[in-house]
């Protein structure tokens, strides 16, 4: 199996695991998953890697270094905080994403995952975002106080045609862009010369408030000459 680079591991394949696995194929998304159970991999036409998610030399195969995205789906707590201590390890730019059964989210924030997703918190948050979302194509998931929507940049929008090192968004408004999909396909392989072209769509993820001063940056538009022009001849006269 060639080495992949700027792809997704899916940790664990159970109920979690398949419906994550299910959305990658959708998207377009390079994805390999690992898992104990071979028997549940093989035919399922994507990469695997059979072993023990949580194994150092298993990640390594499934190319965990060189991943953009980890996520962990594993049944067990214990073995999501060893799993993501190992893959912070062998990926330390990579983002991680962890689910959480019981509320043990600090332990796993601490062995080093971004963000987790305790299924209990996302089941109410999403259904609440349902609920008062006048968009609710935008909800992508939401969880423990990260949420992880979508924006759709029309032409004229402050994002198009910019590159995501010149937006900077991170450092701006503390979100960050994990994907973009145009023309149908996803890309999840960024970097700072990645373009943002119009009619695209930016999957971000951030605190709320995050997302909130992404919403108010996103709606600033530049001032045109015409109306710098007039505010300078209106100076003169003050």
């Amino acid at each position: 199996m060639e080495t992949k680079r700027g792809h997704v591991v899916v940790v664990g394949y159970g109920d979690v695991g398949k419906s994550i696995v299910t959305e990658l194929l959708n998207a377009g998304v390079e994805f390999i998953v690992v898992d104990k159970n071979e028997d549940a991999l093989v035919g399922r036409g994507f990469d695997y890697v059979a072993g023990d998610g949580s194994n150092e030399e298993v990640l390594m195969r499934a190319g965990v270094a060189y991943a953009s995205t980890v996520i962990i789906a594993l049944n067990t707590d214990t073995d999501t905080i060893f799993a993501t201590l190992v893959a912070r390890t062998l990926a330390p730019d990579a983002i991680i994403l962890a689910r959480a059964n019981a509320p043990v989210c600090g332990k796993i924030y601490k062995a080093g995952a971004d963000y987790v997703a305790s299924l209990s918190i996302v089941v109410g948050q999403m259904i609440a975002k349902l609920a008062i979302s006048e968009q609710k194509e935008d909800v992508v998931m939401l969880y423990e106080g990260i949420a992880i929507e979508k924006y759709h940049v029309k032409k004229g929008s402050p994002f198009a045609e910019k590159t995501l090192e010149e937006l900077d968004l991170r450092s701006k408004v503390g979100c960050t862009v994990i994907a973009i999909e145009k023309d149908g396909k996803t890309i999840i392989d960024l970097h700072g010369n990645t373009v943002i072209g119009a009619d695209s769509i930016l999957a971000i993820v951030g605190s709320r408030e995050q997302i909130r001063k992404f919403e108010e940056y996103e709606h600033r538009r530049p001032e045109s000459p015409e109306r710098i022009m007039i505010e300078k001849i209106g100076e003169l006269f003050r």
